[in-house]
């Protein structure tokens, strides 16, 4: 049994996807399970166990994967992704089966087609959608997760000693970026958040984002002179792990939201446009805060056309009083880092 995994981009998709490959192992201890996915969300990949090879796609040479999918003979094609460019690339394998979400026109490239679900449900769930209609049943509590060891933690081994990180009882990661602005709740509620949680002394707040929103880290950090750390510039490897010597993380719907899930750190997440139903484990020690009452809640807009009301209305005393939540149960000892 050969197996291909299409889940070409976003981190936070090829993260909520890799439950998927545990299950197939399961299902085919002896089989070939491989994975199409860009550059920029294949460090997610790496070391996985039970996935026998990441494939890197580049856009720009579709025909030449059209061509390797092909020779490489799968018996099994499972198109996660569900755009136009995944469905031709399905179709081209000749694979005996090829399973996607049903859709107008390229949902014809699949052989076995999966109904959306018309009702919200958890990411990794509706992945295990396709799984369930070839005859694999769903996990009863599946998170995504990501195999880290010591050498991820290389790159930061030095600042996190000099800036004696480990003196700190508890360590909050803030995420508060994200590449879309209407996901983002505003920095000086962000902020206020961090205030109110250095209110315990022994608590430091490491701040996490890319490589571009640096500048903006750094002009958060400086509201804060004392026990406020913008991580250093590296990779996605790294920046989980320092996520994963984190008590908590305070964060958008965002990718690093789910690269908290899979390290086993408890995330406070703050949704607006997007339903927290679709996107968030909504059970401990994850916890989530929206506003309520508003008609427009997963508009799933890039734009709003109204105040922005479902992230403006969120307080920072709320976020704040979730976040004490998650760190007086404390952070589950099976996922604690070493």
């Amino acid at each position: 049994m050969r197996i291909l995994i299409l889940q070409l981009r976003r981190i936070g998709d090829v993260i909520v996807t890799t439950p998927v490959i545990d299950a197939l192992r399961r299902a085919f201890p002896d089989g070939r399970i491989e994975f199409l996915v860009e550059a920029a969300a294949a460090p997610v990949l790496e070391r996985y166990p039970g996935l026998d090879e990441t494939l890197i796609f580049d856009k720009g040479r579709f025909w030449h994967w059209l061509g390797e999918i092909r020779r490489r003979r799968y018996d099994w094609v499972l198109d996660f992704m569900n755009n136009p460019r995944t469905a031709q690339l399905t179709w081209a394998s000749g694979a005996p089966v090829r399973a996607g979400f049903d859709a107008p026109f390229w949902g014809l490239a699949y052989t076995h087609r999966v109904e959306r679900p018309a009702r919200p449900l958890y990411a990794v769930l509706n992945k295990f959608l396709l799984l369930t209609r070839l005859g694999i049943p769903p996990p009863r509590q599946a998170l995504p997760r990501l195999s880290l060891d010591e050498n991820d933690f290389d790159g930061a081994r030095s600042w996190w000693a000099e800036n004696g990180l480990d003196r700190f009882a508890e360590r909050v990661a803030v995420m508060p970026m994200h590449r879309r602005a209407i996901r983002r709740w505003p920095l000086d509620k962000f902020s206020e958040t961090i205030g109110r949680l250095l209110a315990a002394p022994s608590r430091a707040v490491l701040l996490c984002g890319g490589p571009e929103e640096r500048d903006e880290l750094a002009l958060l950090a400086r509201r804060f002179p004392e026990r406020v750390f913008v991580i250093p510039s590296g990779g996605l490897r790294q920046a989980a792990s320092l996520l994963a010597r984190c008590h908590a993380a305070v964060t958008n719907d965002s990718g690093l939201m789910h690269l908290a899930v899979a390290v086993g750190t408890p995330t406070v997440t703050v949704y607006g446009p997007t339903l927290p139903e679709s996107w968030n484990p909504r059970r401990p020690p994850h916890r989530y805060v929206q506003t309520a009452g508003l008609t427009c809640l997963g508009c799933n807009r890039d734009r709003c056309p109204y105040g922005h009301e479902c992230l403006a209305w969120v307080s920072p005393e709320r976020v704040a009083r979730e976040t004490e939540t998650v760190l007086s149960a404390g952070r589950p000892a099976s996922l604690s880092a070493s």
